[in-house]
């Protein structure tokens, strides 16, 4: 396997150099990417929460965005790393490859309620309806921007969107022209990527991209090595071809890690993706967009999933013309061929199935006088376990001004079963202890959410949102029953407050500053509480969090950023509350080639994220050196 990543890598390097001895100047200075005002981070466009493009000040919901910027200068060697950058998700990592990542609660290494998509794609696996994070990653230097969206998305993205969305775009071929070599290397591993991009006449871009990810074994606590380690490779392109009012993209990945024996910690996998895009006008110049894509999943970890998953999905939006307002509305279907092979530990039964979900939804947008905004929506959408579901949605914004907004919403948002929820037996032959659950429906929820977006001057901006949602059937095992089936049998509401601020104290210095409390009163439906369940489901949150990141400019050619965290103790299993300091001292040396060295968990030698502290993995102090070299 090294051999092939060698030839990879080689392979670019040399189109590289190639692009390199044709190029007439170095790139434009990656410092110079930098640092947005606070007026034009309020501008940013986020399309995660109407669906259409629309200013981040006016958006009638909790959203923050991550930035290139951000990706670049916090100096993030993995997708999760950077969504550390989000003070509203939950963010841990369970081994050395695997995390835990939730927003609003119900943080699990296999959370089901967050729905997450790369350029349109969602990457959340049938088996459990979430996502495995060390099966997906993207090139960050190919980022343009992560929307974390907190909140339900269900009528714009369906079942699943309960929690939160996040939504990661990358940028177009045609502005990562030229060539890039990125490298990061610590005493645990590393991450090495390339890049280059070509014009193709003149109107099509296109790009190609390696990465190649190692990671050394994690400890517990008594100094057991985990034997978490493994490698991972990836290969991807993007074409982008644009005339007129129309576009078309193609992009695609493939990918392969783990080595056999593999284990639930470092699974052997492989899989990859294409997607299609075509967006135009149609003649009275409404804008329409087709988008289908093909993803196969293949894991193998030997004492869990055997999983194998092929997935098609095809997805029409149009803006219609309409008199007053804006209406947007679309359709889509996607199916999915799930096979899982038995292990010792896990049989689903049936071992295939075929799944559908089909949806149509509407969504319109008016105005009431020159200050009121209100948003209805509804999304029909039918899964192959429940049938038919209802996911409408209300909002209303007050436009105060240019800085300053003030939104309100209602939604219903529902969790569609999973294999993991229908089809799970445990262990993976008779007796069984976990014997299915063929009476399971979806998990429901109303949710009520008030929030305030504001800009005081140039120099601030912040956001705080409450929020109730009000849960109804979620996944629990029935106490004391042999073999136990999972049931909807767990109600009520959980509460919070979301809170973010951005300084920019000085031309050289900002700070950003976050906070999220939850308060959970979930009850059995027959009075008994939660933790007596048999089957796990309800995941382990800290009451609060807090952060706070500083991005200062020594200099013209030098950056120091620094982020703490400070995360509350975990309930069941009980997980001790940690303070982790982060730090990135960057240095353009040349205006293609910038150097950083990297610290995590400064003044931590060690602490566990995630997991029954007696098997979980510790995470200490960590030096990496990183370095960045862009070709034009």
């Amino acid at each position: 396997m090294k051999s092939a990543r060698a030839a990879t890598l080689a392979t670019l390097l040399a189109a590289l150099e190639a692009a390199h001895a044709q190029s007439v100047q170095v790139a434009a200075n990656a410092r110079h990417l930098a640092d947005l005002t606070l007026e034009q981070l309020g501008s940013i466009e986020v399309t995660a929460v109407s669906g259409r493009a629309e200013p981040l000040k006016d958006a009638a919901a909790s959203v923050f965005v991550i930035t290139r910027q951000d990706i670049v200068r916090a100096g993030a060697v993995s997708l999760p790393e950077a969504l550390r950058l989000a003070p509203t998700l939950q963010v841990a990592q369970t081994s050395a490859g695997q995390w835990a990542i939730s927003a609003r609660g119900f943080q699990d290494a296999i959370s089901n309620k967050l729905l997450v998509m790369v350029d349109g794609r969602t990457i959340y696996s049938s088996l459990f309806a979430g996502v495995f994070w060390d099966a997906n990653d993207v090139l960050l230097d190919d980022v343009e921007r992560i929307e974390v969206v907190s909140g339900p998305g269900g009528t714009l993205w369906g079942a699943n969107a309960v929690n939160g969305v996040i939504n990661i775009l990358t940028r177009s071929a045609a502005d990562t022209q030229g060539g890039l070599l990125k490298a990061a290397r610590s005493g645990r591993g590393g991450r090495e990527a390339a890049r280059w991009g070509t014009r193709l006449g003149d109107d099509t871009h296109v790009r190609f991209y390696a990465l190649a990810v190692d990671r050394g074994n994690t400890q517990t606590a008594a100094g057991t090595a985990l034997h978490d380690d493994a490698v991972r490779d990836q290969l991807g392109f993007r074409s982008d071809w644009a005339q007129g009012v129309s576009a078309f993209t193609l992009q695609g990945d493939a990918y392969h890690g783990g080595e056999q024996p593999s284990s639930n910690q470092a699974p052997a996998l492989r899989g990859g993706n294409l997607l299609g895009r075509w967006s135009s006008q149609f003649a009275d110049g409404s804008a329409y967009k087709v988008q289908a894509y093909y993803d196969l999943a293949d894991r193998n970890d030997t004492t869990l999933f055997r999983n194998k998953a092929t997935t098609q999905d095809v997805q029409f939006t149009h803006e219609a013309k309409v008199p007053v307002g804006q209406l947007l509305w679309g359709a889509g279907h996607r199916t999915t061929r799930d096979v899982n092979q038995p292990t010792a530990l896990v049989l689903f039964s049936p071992g295939e199935r075929s799944l559908s979900w089909t949806n149509l939804f509407a969504q319109y947008q008016g105005m009431v006088g020159s200050q009121l905004q209100p948003t209805i929506g509804l999304k029909l959408e039918r899964n192959s376990y429940t049938g038919l579901e209802l996911l409408p949605n209300l909002r209303l914004a007050w436009l105060h001004s240019m800085q300053a907004t003030t939104w309100a919403s209602l939604s219903r948002v529902v969790r569609a079963p999973s294999r993991i929820d229908r089809d799970f037996y445990f262990p993976g032959q008779p007796p069984f202890v976990i014997a299915g659950g063929p009476n399971f429906q979806g998990e429901k929820a109303n949710v009520v959410e008030i929030g305030h977006r504001g800009q005081p001057s140039t120099a601030l901006n912040y956001s705080v949102t409450v929020f109730r949602q009000n849960f109804q059937g979620l996944r629990a095992g029935v106490p004391g029953q042999v073999p136990n089936t999972v049931e909807n049998l767990i109600d009520g509401p959980v509460d919070g407050i979301e809170a973010w601020a951005q300084w920019q104290v000085t031309s050289a210095w900002r700070l950003v500053a976050g906070y999220v409390g939850l308060h959970q009163r979930l009850r059995y439906v027959g009075g008994l509480s939660p933790s007596t369940t048999s089957f796990p489901g309800l995941g382990n949150d800290p009451s609060h969090q807090w952060s706070l990141r500083s991005s200062l400019n020594l200099g013209p050619r030098t950056d120091l950023d620094l982020m703490a965290r400070r995360v509350g103790a975990l309930p069941s299993p009980a997980v001790p509350a940690y303070t982790a300091v982060d730090a990135s001292l960057a240095f353009q040396a040349t205006p293609s080639l910038r150097l950083a060295v990297l610290g995590r968990n400064l003044f931590d030698p060690r602490h566990i994220e995630f997991g029954p502290p007696a098997i979980a993995s510790q995470f200490g102090r960590l030096w990496m050196l990183q370095a960045t070299w862009r070709l034009q």
